[in-house]
């Protein structure tokens, strides 16, 4: 173990029992922050708590008003459905450290929803959009899983290996932290009940858009467009060809009276939000 290793595993050693002292307390969000910024610094944090049969729950807001309140009360009304990490969790995605990169669909980071700020709740016009996010992960239940997200702000640098390489040390005690933590959550539920669809939100929320226009396949191919997919991904996905997901995209934008993928996109959340 090189100084720097050294270093991260001793300011980690001495900020766990404090952490641990800290369970159910209020400050327990804030003060798992500050000790995870000494192995790696960040500019921002958020915990949601993703039940999938239900919307999601703002658990510890450290995103320092970057945006507006109303951007993330649209966002746990349902522009959820389009963040990856929300997708990695209804995946049952196993518990632990990923870079959000290796979550996301192949064109998210060029998609509207990662680079909008009036939809995107971690950015604004002032600044941009987020050099990296990367995200612990933790399934209370299979139906319910925490999301702690650790993001650095334009102008910052991505985590570096050495970072991540301290951050997964930290992991298991940081999961255990977090199920301890807000383990009521997961509480108040018959074992034997049968988990919730996990693909009920996402899938009722593209079935009933634009249903009198668009086929089924269409309705399928706008959720994975939107969802950060491209054609050839989404080609990949449906065993099709790229060529036939670039036909139906066309045929979709004509049935709806638009001729781009940012005019889709803010169709789909007027459409989602019409009736929060």
């Amino acid at each position: 173990m090189n100084s720097r290793e050294r270093s991260a595993a001793d300011s980690w050693h001495h900020a766990t029992p404090d952490l641990v002292a800290l369970l159910g307390s209020p400050q327990f969000a804030a003060a798992l922050d500050a000790a995870l910024g000494q192995i790696a610094p960040f500019d921002l944090s958020c915990i949601f708590a993703y039940p999938l049969e239900d919307r999601p729950t703002l658990l510890h807001d450290g995103l320092k008003a970057v945006s507006s309140s109303q951007i993330m009360a649209n966002y746990l009304a349902g522009t959820y459905l389009l963040d990856a990490v929300y997708t990695a969790c209804v995946h049952t995605t196993p518990s632990g450290l990923y870079r959000l990169h290796d979550l996301a669909p192949d064109d998210f980071f060029e998609g509207e929803y990662f680079n909008s700020p009036d939809v995107h709740p971690c950015i604004s016009m002032e600044s941009g959009s987020l050099t990296e996010e990367i995200v612990f992960l933790h399934a209370l239940r299979p139906d319910l899983y925490l999301a702690y997200s650790l993001l650095r702000q334009n102008g910052s640098s991505p985590f570096a290996t050495a970072e991540m390489a301290d951050l997964a040390r930290a992991a298991p005690m940081v999961l255990a932290l977090m199920g301890r933590q807000w383990q009521a959550l997961a509480e108040g539920r018959d074992p034997g009940a049968a988990p919730a669809p996990r693909e009920h939100a996402i899938e009722q929320a593209f079935l009933s858009f634009a249903p009198a226009l668009l086929t089924p396949r269409e309705q399928t191919i706008v959720s994975l467009v939107l969802r950060g997919h491209s054609s050839l991904s989404i080609g990949s996905l449906l065993d099709i060809t790229e060529g036939t997901v670039k036909i139906h995209r066309k045929n979709i934008y004509a049935k709806l009276g638009i001729s781009s993928q940012t005019e889709l996109f803010n169709q789909f959340i007027r459409h989602l939000l019409a009736d929060k």
